[in-house]
């Protein structure tokens, strides 16, 4: 009975969200902060609709819709402008990532006198932006294509680093700082994850490309399988369908993802919000509240323009006002949450103080940084830019 009220709670919530999707689009209006906060007033406000935040529904939806925001992510990207950007969203994807989880890690340690161990965790599960967040705010917004291409690609890539490395600390941490231990997971989350996507991508992208009448079915086939594959392995399925997007868009070489793709996305996204509205913990938070409080405004006004400093200050082709912009515009979402909720059940100890730093930074960075983006876009003179037109291949 409780397994059919939360499907029950599911459907209702999708078919809300797809009404409030179609309205938003309508207006041009961000839609990721309506659907979390639609669902914090059904859930922990109004209480009409009550989900575990530990239940399997949870444990599993989320992440498989998680892996197909990254599929997307992967299979959106297009070649042409990533030869040409790649130094920056590489610099932000990797060096970014350890500037910003090295920062928030030593000011919760300093500042809260939280362990090292849960003050590395927590920061390496917000160090990353979240193409669920960032993607739907740059589509509605008039930017130079050069800086499109870098943040969706760049938040696509870091969720993937954030993933991986809170994967590899969590066998850490759980095999006491086994040197054995800790390489062989490297291995498996890393290799077998890139395996899986890249052949899966590749022999789906191959079927599309000699039989288009295929194409959906290859293309939801590359993106449930390999994320699906790699956990039922053992290794990391974020890699792997961040992986197989990469490998189907080179092989298919289609430019974008297929319609019925595209809508499987926002069907996850609105999945993903809305259901993060639901478990929000307002208890955890109003208990820790100068965590909950802090962390976020660290985060955004000072962690994360220290990342885009040290990661692209060095690139000349930026401008300030650029980089300005890609300091904002950096959202904590779906990846974090999924991962907040997978290392409150390894680690239940340290529950309290992970949902608070992780959901507080949710709310916070998706309630007031999305909204506020195209405002900024236009204070910096980006609402009337031309957009560059990327080469596309022959």
């Amino acid at each position: 009975m409780i397994k059919m009220v939360m499907w029950l709670s599911l459907i209702g919530l999708i078919g809300g969200g797809l009404v409030v999707n179609r309205l938003l689009n309508r207006w041009s209006l961000p839609d990721v902060p309506v659907y979390l906060f639609l669902g914090v007033a059904l859930g922990p406000a109004l209480g009409l609709i009550r989900v575990p935040s530990t239940s399997p529904l949870t444990l599993n939806i989320l992440p498989i819709a998680a892996g197909v925001i990254l599929f997307e992510g992967g299979a959106g990207i297009p070649f042409d402008g990533l030869r040409r950007m790649w130094p920056s969203i590489m610099s932000l994807a990797t060096l970014g990532v350890l500037l910003a989880s090295s920062f928030m890690a030593v000011s919760l340690h300093w500042i809260w006198n939280l362990p090292w161990s849960l003050a590395a965790m927590s920061a390496i599960v917000i160090a990353n932006t979240d193409p669920a967040s960032v993607i739907p705010v740059l589509s509605r917004l008039s930017i130079p294509q050069s800086i499109r291409i870098t943040m969706e690609a760049e938040s696509a890539f870091n969720d993937t680093m954030s993933a991986l490395t809170t994967s590899i600390l969590m066998a850490v941490l759980n095999s006491h700082f086994s040197r054995t231990v800790v390489l062989e997971q490297s291995f498996r989350q890393i290799f077998l994850g890139l395996l899986l996507g890249l052949s899966v991508g590749y022999a789906m992208g191959t079927l599309a490309r000699k039989n288009p009448g295929l194409s959906i079915w290859t293309e939801i086939t590359a993106a449930f399988v390999p994320y699906l594959l790699a956990v039922e392995l053992g290794s990391n399925g974020y890699v792997a369908a961040f992986t197989a997007g990469l490998s189907w868009r080179f092989r298919h070489y289609f430019p974008s993802p297929t319609l019925l793709v595209s809508r499987i996305s926002t069907l996850a996204r609105i999945t993903v919000f809305t259901w993060l509205g639901l478990i929000m913990p307002i208890a955890v938070l109003r208990t820790h509240w100068p965590l909950a409080l802090g962390v976020p405004f660290i985060l955004m006004f000072a962690a994360r323009p220290l990342t885009v400093i040290g990661s692209v200050g060095w690139i000349r082709q930026w401008h300030p006002k650029e980089r300005l912009f890609m300091m904002w515009v950096r959202e904590t979402g779906a990846i974090s949450a999924v991962l907040a909720v997978q290392t409150g059940t390894l680690f239940p100890q340290w529950r309290p103080l992970i949902w608070a730093i992780v959901f507080s930074s949710i709310l916070v960075t998706v309630g007031i940084q999305a909204p506020s983006s195209r405002f900024l876009a236009r204070i910096l003179g980006f609402a009337s830019a031309q957009k560059e037109k990327m080469p596309e291949r022959e």
